[in-house]
């Protein structure tokens, strides 16, 4: 890496840290490796992209993401079986990797001046690997992209960031630097867009730091580039759907609606990004009081934090941390689609969870205090990040594939040519192992999804036969439950198989 962006002087401390971060990431999501399961969209993905496959099918492209697409058809044209998804997932966590010393180094070098600051990027870095969207993007090999996006976006802010100087109250601009964060933006934008959001975390550390104070606003100005990205992004997004002959997906459709989105923000995203790691049920009433709790504590201890003799510098502080909030989830802002997903809240949560722990940094004078605060704040980080991802994703959907693998196996022969399946309801793993549902991502089972139910059979059938093209020809239809099947009136034959996968699973037979 070059000194853009690392500390000219390296310290020990510092690589012992770094490898304590390594080290927690390992531990939680080296089951990976030897995990077999096909979550979700993983399904058709596993299986379209293939020489075999619909010459046309993309999945990215038409949601803007055209370098994506690009990561998808290498990285799924190059498995072939269930099991050789680990290989995508272990390329996520080793992308990962590779790019925590550029987070640790970026935050390293914002805080250098503030020696109450020295472990803010261990922090940091920690809360990010035991993040839900750091789970996601390992555990669900659909977002493996997220390291790249993410980081290159936090590359483009820090350059942005740097871009200008301002020294004796003179502005200078430095085109290089301008032409880096620019290049590295767009590649965020067409890789994942809310990836690119991590643009806003140099611009919040300096507003942290600084309090907003006068003489120090200047160095804001880079978060201009900001939507200068944005508008050199969007035509050739436009012109990429052009090229490739692909049509408007309704998703990417910009929706101009502010105080409709304001309402969605503060009511879902930035409510979910008050709960850190803990993941909870949407609709939980204490999960809700929590977040009204920490936020206007937090807007409370900001005024005795400025003082009663500058309520206004309060307030012009508040603004802009929470412009920069908005800007951490920008594209979700204006587009049509409200959809909180924990994959499109990198940016945010750790926008929020830096505002937190500066706050209580600065109020925390007492050094032993501190540390034991400290310690107790990591212990609960990498608890909740391995027991997320280990009991919350892993057990209930490894358990879900094996049954349906097995099934399968016990019951499937070649005189089979048509497979009803009966779908597994929203809350069957919740109710099954006892977890909590978060947006698509945690605790939804694969059955749930047409599309899952659609290409997770073949695959099954292509792996116990070596035949592509037997798999291929299955008529595979499904339903929602038994009494919707019953009153459809199809036909059970000597060539039909019925997966019932709610009484498969309620029989006990799934393995834990």
């Amino acid at each position: 890496m070059t000194a853009a962006f690392y500390p000219t002087t390296g310290k020990r401390k510092d690589l012992y840290l770094l490898g304590i971060v390594w080290l927690v990431a390992i531990i939680i999501f080296y089951p990976v490796a030897y995990s077999d399961y096909l979550y979700a969209d993983e399904a058709i993905q596993l299986w379209q992209y293939k020489p075999t496959g619909p010459a046309d099918f993309t999945i990215a492209i038409r949601q803007g993401r055209w370098i994506t697409e690009l990561l998808f058809a290498w990285s799924y044209g190059a498995v072939d079986t269930v099991h050789q998804l680990s290989w995508i997932r272990l390329f996520s966590l080793a992308g990962w990797l590779v790019c925590l010393p550029v987070w640790y180094f970026i935050l390293k070098r914002l805080v250098k001046e503030n020696p109450a600051y020295q472990y803010l990027p261990f922090f940091i870095c920690l809360y990010l690997v035991t993040s839900l969207p750091f789970s996601v993007s390992i555990h669900w090999s659909v977002c493996f992209e997220l390291f790249l996006a993410n980081t290159t976006g936090l590359l483009a802010g820090y350059w942005a960031y740097q871009s200008v100087q301002v020294n004796n109250g003179k502005v200078k601009i430095k085109p290089g630097l301008v032409c880096m964060a620019v290049i590295a933006g767009v590649f965020s934008l067409f890789t994942y867009q809310s990836g690119f959001c991590c643009f806003v975390i140099p611009f919040l550390v300096h507003l942290l730091k600084t309090q907003f104070s006068k003489k120090e606003q200047a160095g804001l100005l880079g978060i201009l580039l900001f939507p200068l990205i944005c508008i050199i992004y969007f035509p050739l997004f436009r012109l990429s759907l052009v090229l490739t002959h692909i049509p408007n997906f309704d998703r990417t459709n910009i929706h101009i609606d502010p105080l409709h989105k304001l309402e969605y923000f503060f009511s879902h995203p930035f409510e979910r990004s008050f709960w850190f790691n803990i993941l909870v049920d949407e609709n939980n009433k204490l999960a809700k009081a929590l977040y009204k709790i920490l936020f206007l504590g937090w807007l409370v201890v900001t005024f005795v934090r400025f003082g009663k003799s500058n309520y206004l510098g309060a307030i012009k502080y508040l603004v802009a941390v929470m412009l920069l909030f908005l800007l951490s989830y920008f594209p979700s802002m204006i587009i049509e689609e409200n959809y909180a997903s924990n994959r499109s809240q990198l940016a945010l949560n750790i926008c929020v969870f830096l505002v937190c722990l500066e706050t209580v940094v600065y109020f925390l004078k007492n050094r032993q205090v501190l540390k034991i605060t400290g310690l107790t704040v990591a212990c609960v980080l990498i608890a909740s990040g391995w027991y997320n991802f280990r009991y919350q994703f892993l057990r209930p959907v490894t358990a879900e594939y094996a049954m349906v693998k097995n099934y399968l196996q016990q019951h499937y022969n070649a005189g089979i040519k048509q497979l009803y399946f009966i779908k597994l309801p929203e809350d069957a793993l919740k109710n099954k192992f006892h977890v909590n549902t978060s947006m698509d991502e945690f605790g939804v089972p694969a059955s749930f999804f047409s599309w899952t139910v659609e290409f997770l059979p073949r695959q099954l059938v292509f792996e116990l036969t070596g035949n592509r093209q037997t798999a291929d020809q299955l008529t595979i239809k499904h339903w929602p439950d038994m009494e919707s099947f019953t009153q459809s009136g199809e036909a059970m034959t000597n060539n039909v198989l019925l997966v019932n996968l709610p009484e498969i699973i309620n029989s006990g037979n799934a393995p834990h």
